[in-house]
């Protein structure tokens, strides 16, 4: 009997050595604390690389950037896909661009295997007003659906005076204003820990269009509407270089992390120099329209993809803008 009693008390002993040790002490050997939603994943910040690119509709390119052109069509693919982002926002997409367009950016860009694309090319066909529209400043986006999961999307039409934003093409067309502009949306989660963020891309107007400070305003009261104060990411052409009255109606409400770099887009008209990769200067800062903004989250490792091809020995480029990355940090 004493013998039996002496060996539960051993046993005991055992027990308590192993499960009364302090909870800081039991976490030191997992290493660290455990994501609750993701057993044995440390709860680390997510890191993406998101890209921005605006391929300029083909109906504005010379005949050096017709992308009848093989060479021209292949180097768009390249640049985009050289951008290696995990997920990249679009702009000034037409009925050419979208999958099955003659000019598909999916087919172009068919490298990227496990992409998931939405080019949306809005009221091609307007049943409301019974006209074809001349509608080509779609926005889109593609993304790594390896990595991340689409919850939901969608698009509104910006009002060009008024702080309203419109879902349906005939409250558009009769109150947003010329031009028209959509602002594309995107709830994803981050398929290995479970994080939420939101997508927002836009292509604002440009000064001589007008209305590009109010629709800063418009894409500000959305974003805040949709996402709240979850983490949101914001892409596009804003037409809206550092120091203008748009630009600084943006970043009351997202943060440029590439608030001081001064490299841009071209801008300018004049066919001789208008593609040339000569005139993407690193010294203007007006020329810097292209914008990767965030909130709730950070952008950081900023850099222009240059992809280019060969017409008469200069080199050009596929598009007016070059594709723009960042590394995005939840």
């Amino acid at each position: 009997m004493k013998r039996r009693i002496a060996y539960i008390l051993i046993i005991l002993q055992v027990l308590a050595g192993a499960c009364g040790k302090p909870v800081e002490q039991q976490e030191e050997q997992h290493g660290g604390l455990v994501n609750p939603l993701h057993p044995g994943q440390e709860d680390e910040p997510v890191t993406l690389t998101v890209g921005t690119c605006n391929v300029l509709k083909p109906s504005g390119r010379c005949d050096e950037m017709s992308m009848d052109t093989p060479v021209v069509y292949q180097t768009l693919a390249k640049s985009i896909i050289g951008t290696n982002a995990d997920i990249i926002g679009f702009n000034e997409l037409d009925e050419t661009h979208i999958p099955s367009g003659k000019y598909s950016l999916q087919s172009a860009c068919s490298a990227l295997n496990d992409f998931s694309w939405s080019l949306e090319w809005p009221n091609k066909l307007n049943l409301y007003l019974y006209i074809y529209t001349t509608y080509s400043y779609a926005n889109g986006f593609a993304y790594n659906n390896t990595i991340l999961k689409l919850e939901e999307s969608g698009y509104v039409w910006l009002s060009k005076e008024e702080d309203a934003w419109y879902v349906k093409a005939s409250s558009a067309y009769g109150n947003a204003g010329n031009p028209e502009r959509t602002c594309l949306w995107a709830r994803f989660t981050h398929i290995s820990t479970g994080k939420e963020f939101w997508l927002f891309v836009t292509h604002l107007p440009t000064s001589s269009q007008g209305g590009a400070e109010n629709m800063a305003r418009v894409v500000n009261s959305f974003a805040s509407h949709k996402a709240g104060t979850a983490p949101a990411i914001l892409t596009g052409d804003m037409n809206s270089a550092p120091g203008s009255e748009a630009y600084r109606i943006l970043t009351n409400f997202w943060q440029d992390g590439n608030a001081k770099a001064t490299w841009g887009t071209l801008s300018g008209s004049s066919k001789k120099y208008y593609y040339s990769v000569d005139t993407f200067s690193n010294n203007r800062s007006d020329r810097r329209i292209d914008h990767i903004m965030t909130r709730g989250c950070t952008a950081s490792d900023f850099q222009r993809i240059v992809v280019t091809y060969d017409v008469d020995g200069n080199a050009w480029c596929p598009s007016d803008h070059l594709p723009v990355v960042a590394k995005v940090k939840l």
